[in-house]
């Protein structure tokens, strides 16, 4: 049996409650129908395709953990943010490795000139005129060596009015070039580190979007037990708002029969004013714990239709006793995403030194050229004597460039050198953090599941003095007073069990989420579809 309370509900009960007096039936309905909720059930449950439907489908609104969990993967605004980090890194890659592409280019040239005068005893007309066209296509490519490979080929043709051996005038060349740095940007170390870096940062962005998921499943568990933890305490107060009416009710009837005073039945009547205070407030955390479950999961604020009041399933009864504080701390230290991210900082922060490294260093290229030509009247054949090597030209020498001082290289080299020194320690507090909370939570888990047994005992011991104190009042040995203050005890020692259990539930989570359990907690793995990887393993793998 399932009991739903929407909050056009809980405001007109308030307001009944704060009106009326005597409904002690409904009081006991409604807190019947609060405990008869099912306990949340171990197997993992179908996920429903979206909010709506997860909310709607069964009509009453219940939404169970493992919905609630898919719902925030799905929908959270939070994560869907974080994932487009790890698609951008994947993105640096191809950048880093188009470096290494081939550039093809090509142009083509025409120019007309005709001097004013001869320019030469030799020349038959006394304006000389020249017409030139020319092509040209190339490609180069940079190796990982550092060197450029190039190759190209010209193709020209000149036509004038004047005294030419060859009229028109085309000539051909093909050419290849290398250029190897020696000192600065030499070797496959410094030349793979850029695309090394991405690779690594892709990575990193990767082990920082699974800590995100971990975040998230984390808060979702947390607000989904707040909201049931809030629930629970709306109950407590109604069923104590109905205790106080009931006993009210017999006061007024003893003050009736001449066996309780005036002032016990004011008492009992500011009881339940005091009881009704405490309902409103409780009400209100409902809805508050409600909007934080809505937050975690994506729910659109804006849109007042999709505002309802959902069920959860009721607190758990029985916990299970925590690992060995050892165990649980190797496991965090193996299972730290944080801490890996930060390794991979390390490993980013290696390479950026190195790259610093060589730009200290002077550029000093080798640098060679081959180029054969050949020359006639068509283009063909000026092009066929190129392919025959009718000419040729060889070049090969040495450039070197380097600025008067190497200030800016060598301050970036130290500030390279800070950075790796500054992430190591980074990663060392990180470590330290992760030890401490692991510590501090283990130990309050361990006293909440002490609590829990402490304060059971307190609630039992409670009620049996509560009851005594209730009957000796009756036989009219005691006053009210007396009834009052073992009211007020029991209602603080039920309170005080309740805080215990949700603040267990809480070193729960918060250590399945430091020793990166908490997917196994709920069910879920790294494979699973709900965590939508496909998109990025694709891209990375394509």
């Amino acid at each position: 049996m399932q009991f739903t309370t929407s909050n056009k509900d809980l405001g007109h009960r308030s307001s009944n409650a704060l009106l009326t007096r005597g409904r002690t039936s409904a009081f006991a309905l409604g807190c019947i129908c609060f405990f008869a909720q099912p306990v949340l059930s171990t197997e993992p449950m179908v996920a429903e395709t979206d909010q709506e439907a997860a909310m709607t489908e069964g009509g009453d609104g219940y939404l169970s953990l493992d919905e609630v969990l898919r719902l925030a993967l799905k929908e959270n605004l939070g994560l869907r943010i974080d994932r487009i980090a790890p698609q951008n890194a994947l993105e640096n890659i191809l950048v880093e490795e188009s470096v290494f592409d081939p550039r093809l280019s090509s142009s083509i040239r025409s120019s007309d000139s005709r001097s004013a005068a001869q320019d030469s005893s030799l020349d038959d007309v006394a304006q000389p005129e020249r017409q030139t066209r020319q092509y040209r296509i190339g490609a180069e490519r940079r190796v990982s060596t550092g060197a450029t490979l190039g190759l190209n080929s010209n193709l020209g043709r000149t036509t004038t009015n004047n005294l030419a051996a060859r009229n028109p005038d085309w000539g051909a060349d093909i050419g290849a070039s290398i250029r190897q740095p020696l000192l600065r940007d030499r070797g496959r170390e410094v030349n793979l580190a850029p695309i090394a870096r991405a690779r690594i940062g892709a990575n990193q962005q990767m082990d920082l979007l699974k800590d995100s998921i971990m975040d998230l499943i984390s808060s979702a568990e947390t607000a989904y037990w707040n909201l049931a933890f809030a629930r629970a305490r709306r109950d407590f107060f109604l069923s104590s708002l109905e205790l106080a009416e009931t006993i009210l009710e017999e006061n007024t009837e003893r003050q009736r029969l001449g066996l309780a005073t005036p002032i016990e039945v004011l008492q009992a009547d500011a009881e339940v004013v005091a009881r009704q205070e405490d309902l409103i407030v409780a009400e209100r955390e409902i809805d508050d714990a409600m909007d934080r479950l809505f937050r975690v999961i994506g729910e659109d604020f804006l849109d007042d239709s999709r505002q309802q009041s959902i069920d959860v399933a009721d607190l758990p009864d029985e916990f299970t006793p925590a690992d060995p504080i050892r165990e649980i701390l190797t496991r965090s230290m193996r299972d730290d995403l944080n801490a890996r991210a930060q390794e991979r900082q390390i490993e980013i922060q290696r390479l950026n030194k190195l790259l610093a490294e060589n730009e200290v260093r002077p550029d000093l290229n080798l640098v060679a050229d081959v180029r054969y030509s050949g020359r006639d009247t068509a283009g063909r054949d000026a092009f066929q004597g190129a392919t025959s090597r009718d000419g040729y030209d060889y070049s090969a020498g040495l450039e070197i460039s380097f600025p008067w001082d190497f200030r800016a290289a060598r301050a970036r080299d130290r500030q390279a050198g800070r950075n790796l020194e500054r992430e190591s320690l980074v990663l060392a507090d990180l470590r330290q953090q992760r030890a401490a909370a692991v510590r501090e939570t283990w130990r309050a888990l361990d006293t909440g599941l002490k609590r829990i047994e402490v304060t059971r005992l307190g609630v039992e011991l409670n009620e049996k003095g509560f009851e005594q104190e209730r009957a000796r009042f009756a036989s009219g040995v005691i006053a009210y007073r007396s009834v009052l203050e073992a009211q007020r005890d029991l209602d603080q020692a039920r309170l005080r069990n309740l805080s215990a259990i949700i603040e267990t539930i809480r070193a729960q989570v918060r250590l399945a989420r430091l020793d990166g359990s908490i997917l196994d907690r709920n069910g879920f793995s790294w494979d699973e579809e709900v965590f939508d990887f496909a998109e990025v393993d694709s891209r990375k793998n394509r």
